[in-house]
């Protein structure tokens, strides 16, 4: 049974890493090429905050940091989400800025 966890655990974080690499090449086409269709953003960043790693969680912010330079009160909204989402990253997060 502990096998079988095991493998399932490790994956569900190859999953991740894979979805991770698929989605830090398209936020960097996204904020290189100053993509602005507020959709296409928006979907990137649902699709991003299911990636349950820190790398996922610190992608999320990159992206979303670039969508506040484009429509702050949506940015805002993506940041709400976060918190309630993944409370505890948030909080730390909001720490190291702070410092």
């Amino acid at each position: 049974m502990n096998d079988n966890l095991e493998q399932l655990a490790h994956e569900l974080l190859s999953c991740y890493e894979e979805a991770y690499n698929i989605y830090s090449i398209e936020v960097n086409r996204i904020i290189t090429n100053k993509i602005t269709d507020n959709n296409y953003i928006e979907l990137t960043l649902d699709y991003i905050l299911s990636i349950y790693t820190e790398k996922g969680f610190y992608l999320f912010i990159k992206l979303l940091s670039y969508y506040q330079t484009i429509n702050e009160d949506k940015a805002r909204y993506y940041l709400n989400l976060l918190q309630e989402d993944r409370e505890e990253e948030y909080h730390d997060f909001v720490k190291k800025l702070r410092r």
